[in-house]
């Protein structure tokens, strides 16, 4: 019986050690979807400090075994090594970790909840499991947990069958990638993208910090620009080279600027570097309630292929 550790995330080195295990999931389970992608790690991880107690590393010997992150107040992401049985002790940890960090939190009132979980109820913790992964629907059923109606979206679109060109576009816009000239802008069209969800945590501190980070290539942080060097749209590009598959996390568009393709302009000039890259496939997520995104991405030659309900356990 194989044995297990754990302890709390260490910083970087662990970083490292994450995107191994992104990168060797999306492999051992390809062409199934997986749960988090390299750039989905970096993206989540790059500011997280040392012992932070959001963020628990389970080990068998010198790789990550299985990996929670709780997202307060109610959420946890975590995922199992490919390769490693469904064993039910780990299993268990991690969402008996996961019960503890959200009963620390004690009963929280629907005004603490981000929209976007607004539905799951205020005494309640959450987590995801790919319409696929029957393993874990099973254990998620046994140990209590129901599947709501909410989900996210899992898109893919090959790179291989056609050299994709750059978009056209009207007169006076340009696409480029952002540099280090452009924190500012680059901030600024990012929070107003996603103000509709809530306030963004970002800040030209923590984007000059993700510019520094592990996988992130700056060309294929790409933005769209007005004559006025005003940013309409972006998105960011990950390159998992060792697998050929490009990822994008985050993607976004002014919300004064939605409808008139900028968003599709700057999917298609990212998948455009990616193909360039020698990437074979790009792959794309979204949640259920953003209806934009689930019409953009097919217009881009995206096509579903998983989806990940959201389940749901009262706490008592």
């Amino acid at each position: 019986m194989t044995s297990f550790s754990s302890r709390a995330y260490n910083g970087s080195a662990d970083l490292q050690l994450q995107i191994e295990f992104a990168r060797h999931a999306t492999g051992a389970c390809w062409p199934r979807s997986t749960y988090m992608k390299a750039g989905d790690v970096v993206w989540a991880l790059y500011e997280t400090k040392p012992g932070d107690a959001n963020v628990r590393l389970w080990f068998a010997g010198s790789v990550i075994a299985a990996y929670a992150l709780f997202e307060p107040p109610l959420h946890v992401d975590f995922d199992i090594r490919p390769g490693l049985e469904l064993d039910d002790r780990i299993a268990n940890e991690v969402m008996d970790w996961a019960e503890e960090r959200r009963r620390n939190l004690g009963r929280i009132g629907m005004e603490a909840i981000p929209k976007a979980y607004a539905m799951l109820g205020e005494n309640t913790i959450s987590t995801k499991a790919l319409d696929s992964d029957q393993q874990r629907i099973s254990f998620l059923k046994q140990t209590g947990y129901a599947r709501t109606d909410r989900f996210s979206m899992f898109y893919s679109r090959s790179l291989a069958d056609a050299p994709i060109a750059q978009p056209e576009l009207p007169a006076g816009l340009r696409l480029r990638h952002a540099t280090d000239d452009d924190l500012g802008a680059r901030v600024e069209v990012h929070r107003d993208a996603w103000s509709v969800w809530g306030p963004s945590k970002i800040t030209i501190e923590n984007y000059r910090r993700l510019r520094a980070a592990p996988q992130y290539d700056p060309e294929l942080d790409v933005v769209l620009e007005d004559a006025g060097g005003r940013f309409l749209s972006y998105c960011i590009g990950w390159a998992d080279t060792t697998n050929g598959i490009g990822h994008f996390e985050p993607l976004g568009c002014r919300h004064d600027s939605t409808g008139r393709g900028y968003a599709r302009a700057v999917t298609l000039e990212g998948m455009r570097r990616m193909q360039m890259r020698g990437l074979h496939t790009a792959l794309v997520a979204t949640e259920s309630v953003n209806q934009r995104a689930r019409v953009l991405y097919p217009s881009c030659g995206f096509v579903e292929v998983d989806r990940a309900h959201f389940y749901v356990r009262q706490l008592g």
